[in-house]
């Protein structure tokens, strides 16, 4: 009979043998299989489905995941344009915890290069450290990546440097970026020619190292907060259509040119711990459920969980999840109306974050069980 030492430590080698070995095949597709919880899969950051001013073209959804050596970001669209000849782009900027970044609230200054596809300049909702940009034109090779960096302090680039990373094509080759900003960096994309036939959640696949984001003193993982912003827009950066991640609801028409998504209620940006899943979105979500977690804190089997579903019947779907990002308790999957009471249930002690999402809003509350 081999030692327990032995037996055990054998184990902890198989176990980071399981994480070490977990990762996402970038080619512009999150297939079923890479979409669950835990490392190595994607999870929902949010999703669009208001109008399209490009007919039946721009964003659907917005994914997340990590390994143990990359952030994994996979913004689920299709950028061939309804009009055509026409080129339309894909635009995701992000904040991580390891960099000092433009604070949000500050008009982005653009690249340095005039002619840059990451010109333009919206104002956010959220501290925004490193932008990515796809570019997809009418011919199969019309693929164009780009990368911008708006760090701060730390001597390595200016900010609003913003390389050209290279062409890739419509059948999710990988691109790896050699430029001096996202170093690493493979990107992909997978094309559909409408939204309609997107059945296979392809688009933009972009496979960030973790390194790249690190400084000597802050690593992103496990647990790490980041916040995001999606768009969907012509190739000069205009916001011609409404598509955005987070969806703001009820808008039917265009940003125009370098919006300022601070004038919006609410937050306008997707906040996501990794191997969690969303904090929050839009802070007028939950306020417009009335949805609320009480008591919290709470003692064992004491909360109660409520919300009001607008406009009549709509599809709910409410969850809790612990700190894993396991969901742990499914305490509604169906169509509801009117408002609505739910007890928590007997958790053990520990952090918990329940998610609500009422038709195409999403929303989610942290609850701590003693």
């Amino acid at each position: 009979m081999k030692p327990l030492r032995t037996l055990l430590a054998m184990g902890a080698l198989t176990a980071a043998s399981l994480t070490a070995s977990a990762q996402f095949t970038v080619d512009g597709v999150a297939s079923a299989a890479e979409i669950g919880t835990g490392v190595g899969k994607y999870q929902l950051a949010g999703s669009y489905t208001g109008t399209h001013l490009d007919p039946d073209r721009g964003l659907k959804a917005l994914y997340v995941g990590y390994t143990a050596t990359t952030l994994n970001l996979m913004l689920v669209g299709s950028g061939e344009s309804s009009t055509a000849g026409a080129y339309r782009s894909f635009i995701l900027y992000f904040n991580t915890p390891a960099r000092p970044g433009v604070p949000a609230g500050t008009q982005l200054p653009g690249g340095l290069d005039t002619g840059s596809p990451l010109a333009h300049r919206p104002t956010l909702d959220l501290q925004v450290d490193y932008g990515i940009r796809a570019v997809v034109g009418p011919s199969a090779s019309d693929v164009y990546f780009s990368a911008v960096s708006y760090v701060t302090g730390t001597g390595t680039s200016p900010v609003g440097t913003d390389p050209y990373v290279g062409q890739g094509n419509k059948s999710g080759t990988v691109v790896t970026a050699t430029t001096a900003v996202l170093t690493g960096t493979r990107f992909a994309y997978t094309n559909t020619v409408s939204l309609a036939a997107n059945t296979t959640n392809t688009g933009v696949e972009v496979e960030i190292p973790l390194s790249v984001l690190n400084n000597g003193s802050t690593t992103v993982g496990a647990g790490s907060r980041l916040d995001l912003f999606a768009a969907f827009t012509d190739s000069n950066g205009n916001f011609i259509t409404a598509d955005v991640i987070p969806q703001v609801a009820g808008r039917t028409t265009a940003f125009g040119s370098n919006p300022d998504f601070t004038t919006i209620a609410g937050t306008q940006a997707v906040a996501f711990a990794l191997g969690t899943g969303v904090l929050a979105n839009r802070n007028a979500v939950a306020s417009g459920l009335d949805f609320q977690v009480y008591p919290n804190p709470a003692s064992a089997a004491s909360s109660t969980v409520a919300y009001t579903v607008p406009a009549g019947r709509q599809p709910v779907s409410l969850a809790v999840y612990n700190a894993l990002g396991q969901r742990v308790r499914s305490l509604a999957a169906a169509e509801q109306s009117g408002a609505q009471q739910f007890p928590l249930g007997s958790l053990p002690a520990g952090a918990y974050l329940v998610k609500l999402q009422v038709g195409d809003q999403l929303t989610s509350r942290k609850v701590v069980v003693q």
